[in-house]
């Protein structure tokens, strides 16, 4: 079997996403982060960051033109960011032929330089022979992380919480301001601009729904707490939809088991509104508070995630 290799500029909106949301889903199926794989999906991970370069991807094709394996770097964003390496992806049936060598060996050397730090997508540590691919192309652990999952039909009841209000964020500068400043307390080092871009970035996400991004204000106006939650379904009806709690802010001026409950509550109702089945978080080992969060409206561990780094340096020739 032989395949060519091509090397594009990301443009959403095509078919390929269509192909690319295909591959994907086939790749994930029956391993712990299956989850609907859409177009939608598809254009929220590859759309440039920021003012970043357009995204690159590289298709290796069969000689009837089907796709049997893609990889896409997406580009930092800016100071404090990183880039991401999504992929490779391979066919379950095109697997073991060198495909996923060939685009990782390419994909990496189009890094611009060798300052940005570039990462991997999430990997479950489940499917061990897809960390044991970077490990043996000289990629180093970065960090690891938490896979939480719940249905949505049987989350448990939470206390009422008199105080608190959560309301939907607006489109406006107050919301957005006091959503850059929240960010910005919580995530010193992802830099000054990605803070101030919060809101602009979470609602430019193909996923994003108005209901899906609730705040709670404090009492003199703060920002005590704000919940993204994206809804995705697939076209395949044995595949549940899905409500992803993206992100959940907590101010740190604030008692959180008061805010975080009813705050990832509402979020959740959210995603129950856009006819989601499953709730699901990435949650990463740096931050068990938001961990015991989450397991306190219901969401349970449902596996191990790794992500890699690039090595520094020149890349190795392959596994």
């Amino acid at each position: 079997m032989t395949a060519s290799i091509n090397t594009i500029a990301y443009s959403p909106g095509t078919a390929l996403d269509e192909e690319l949301a295909d591959l994907g889903y086939a790749a994930m199926c029956g391993w712990p982060d299956q989850r609907p794989v859409t177009s939608a999906l598809v254009r929220s991970r590859l759309r440039p960051s920021g003012n970043a370069q357009p995204t690159t991807v590289l298709l290796a094709r069969l000689g009837d033109g089907t796709l049997a394996a893609a990889a896409a770097l997406r580009y930092a964003a800016g100071p404090g960011s990183s880039a991401r390496l999504w992929g490779p992806i391979v066919a379950p049936d095109c697997q073991k032929r060198g495909l996923g060598t060939a685009l990782l060996q390419q994909a990496t050397a189009l890094q611009p330089d060798g300052q940005t730090i570039l990462l991997t997508a999430e990997i479950p540590e489940a499917r061990k022979h897809g960390y044991e691919f970077f490990e043996k192309a000289g990629w180093q652990p970065r960090s690891t992380a938490a896979l939480l999952k719940a249905d949505l039909g049987s989350l448990p009841p939470l206390l009422d919480r008199d105080w608190v209000r959560v309301r939907r964020a607006e489109a406006a500068d107050a919301d957005a301001d006091a959503l850059s400043r929240l960010y910005q307390a919580l995530h010193p080092d992802h830099g000054r601009q990605i803070a101030q871009d919060t809101y602009r970035r979470w609602s430019a996400d193909e996923r994003f729904v108005s209901d899906g991004l609730l705040i709670v204000d404090g009492p003199g106006g703060d920002l005590y707490g704000a919940a993204l939650m994206y809804p995705l379904a697939h076209d395949d009806p044995a595949e549940p939809a899905e409500a992803l709690l993206a992100d959940v802010l907590i101010s740190p001026d604030i008692d959180r088991t008061e805010v975080a409950p009813p705050l990832i509550a509402a979020a959740l109702t959210a995603g129950v509104r856009h006819h989601a089945v499953v709730a699901r978080a990435i949650v990463p080992d740096s931050d068990p508070a938001l961990r015991a969060d989450l397991r306190s409206v219901g969401l349970a561990p449902a596996g191990q995630i790794r992500y890699f780094q690039a090595p520094a340096g020149p890349i190795r020739r392959g596994p």
